[in-house]
């Protein structure tokens, strides 16, 4: 999925992830090319329920798609 789909809630954009653990992942990504894991996602709403660091870091480093699983809403 595209990052300019998925819509992050407020509460995510208030905070801001530790800097050192956001660089790690930066680093993996780098090295990889990959996500260690994928972003969870509301399955309808495309909204962000779980991994807001992974978010900033694939936009941080321009990644055109990143891996998602879906949430579905009971």
């Amino acid at each position: 999925m595209s990052c300019d789909e998925i819509i992050v809630p407020e509460a995510f954009l208030r905070t801001r992830p530790n800097p050192e653990k956001t660089q790690k992942v930066v680093y993996f990504v780098k090295r990889t090319g990959h996500l260690d894991k994928p972003l969870t996602i509301e399955k309808g709403s495309k909204v962000l329920k779980d991994g807001y660091r992974r978010y900033v870091v694939a936009k941080t480093v321009k990644m055109e798609k990143v891996p998602v699983v879906y949430n579905y809403q009971k």
